[in-house]
């Protein structure tokens, strides 16, 4: 088991980047290596509002799926034992949620190339975002609009071309134990 120190300031652990940056499969692998509990946001937000991420977008478009997803992650954020959170690629879009993490959280930007995202992300299916338009040119439009949002985020930032889920396990929780979850 790789610990995070147990005397860092900050409670949880949190993912973020665009569609296919590997938040969830990182996380999974993170949580397991330092004794963590593991939480999928875009889990937790279908959980808390009983249908699919699909579903909230036909009936309510983003608005309403980032909605649930504010009140999802205020949850997630307030349990007592530290969580490796896989956020959503658009939870950075609010900026409640960027405080919310701010306060409780050190943020790890799974950065990739759009060629990368596409090629990871594979069949748009079941990725509201993808619906309408080739997937490369929204993952590179969405890297624009999101880049800068990410970036002033992020307390660590981890380029993940070319690396394995473990690979990127590795990094995470190094640059995590080096940094000793400082603040900003």
């Amino acid at each position: 088991m790789d610990p995070i120190p147990a005397d860092a300031p900050r409670r949880h652990l949190a993912l973020v980047g665009l569609m296919g940056a590997g938040k969830t499969s990182v996380g999974v692998s993170v949580a397991a290596r330092s004794g963590r509990r593991h939480v999928d946001l875009d889990r937790a937000v279908m959980q808390l509002a009983g249908r699919s991420i699909g579903v909230l977008f036909r009936e309510g478009g983003e608005t309403a799926f980032r909605e649930v997803e504010q009140e999802a992650l205020a949850l997630q954020l307030s349990a007592g034992d530290p969580i490796v959170l896989s956020t959503g690629g658009g939870v950075l879009v609010r900026e409640a949620n960027r405080l919310a993490l701010a306060r409780s959280a050190t943020v790890v930007w799974l950065r990739a190339t759009p060629e990368t995202l596409a090629a990871r992300v594979g069949d748009p299916a079941g990725r509201p975002l993808l619906a309408d338009g080739e997937p490369l040119e929204v993952l590179k439009r969405l890297a624009v609009e999101r880049g800068p949002t990410y970036e002033s985020a992020a307390d660590v930032v981890l380029d993940t071309d070319g690396l394995t889920v473990a690979e990127v396990g590795s990094l995470v929780l190094e640059a995590v134990s080096t940094a000793g979850e400082a603040s900003r």
